[in-house]
């Protein structure tokens, strides 16, 4: 399986801090994803009930920042999340920061829109396509990790600490009569894919670092 990405736009995230817990969706469902290649494009979902059996088996993933690469920041988790939940919008997730030097910059760079996107790392247990393969559907995923990113793969995407209700969608203004989806749907997330070898290379680490945090 590949190793995939997904950011969410800022108003569809909704990220925000209360205290010093980051609040807000890792990931939405039904929003279009375009992917694939100029000569054979392809639209991505993230469909209602993809991160049930993960969550199961996995109620506690990983809150890191920029996937665990930030050069200073690194492997370190920033928390725990309190609060991981599917409803019908999307993953809500509640993260109360460590005390930590770090998670004060990131608090710092959130208020200023530095962070500007929220993004999951996962890899897609269960798909399908349409009759000609121009949509993808992702049933099922494997989640491995989300928190905030500086790059977001699409520019568009950003994070910040305005209210709830400054980005509170309006989907009948975004949703076409014909069942079509809005220029903000359209740039709401975008995805990009890493190699098996990256994705050894983060199990290495991540199971270095608690084999030190065991101290064994």
């Amino acid at each position: 399986m590949t190793i995939e990405y997904a950011s969410v736009l800022r108003e569809l995230a909704q990220a925000q801090m209360k205290g010093r817990t980051l609040v807000g969706y890792a990931s939405v469902f039904n929003y279009p994803i375009e992917a694939g290649t100029s000569t054979h494009p392809q639209t991505h979902f993230v469909k209602p009930g993809a991160f049930t059996r993960s969550l199961e088996k996995n109620p506690m993933p990983q809150v890191l920042l920029n996937h665990g690469q930030d050069p200073q920041v690194g492997m370190k988790p920033l928390g725990v999340p309190e609060v991981i939940k599917v409803d019908a919008r999307g993953l809500y997730v509640e993260v109360p920061l460590d005390p930590t030097s770090y998670n004060e910059d990131i608090k710092i760079s959130l208020g200023s829109g530095a962070l500007r996107g929220m993004s999951i790392m996962f890899e897609a247990e269960q798909e399908s396509y349409n009759d000609d393969r121009t949509e993808r559907y992702i049933e099922q995923v494997r989640l491995h990790e989300f928190g905030p990113v500086t790059f977001p793969a699409n520019e568009a995407a950003t994070a910040s600490l305005h209210s709830l209700s400054d980005f509170a969608p309006n989907d009948q203004a975004e949703a076409s009569s014909d069942g079509g989806h809005s220029a903000l749907y359209k740039a709401s997330l975008s995805w990009t894919v890493k190699t098996r070898e990256a994705y050894e290379r983060y199990l290495e680490d991540l199971a270095e670092q608690e084999r030190r945090m065991k101290g064994l």
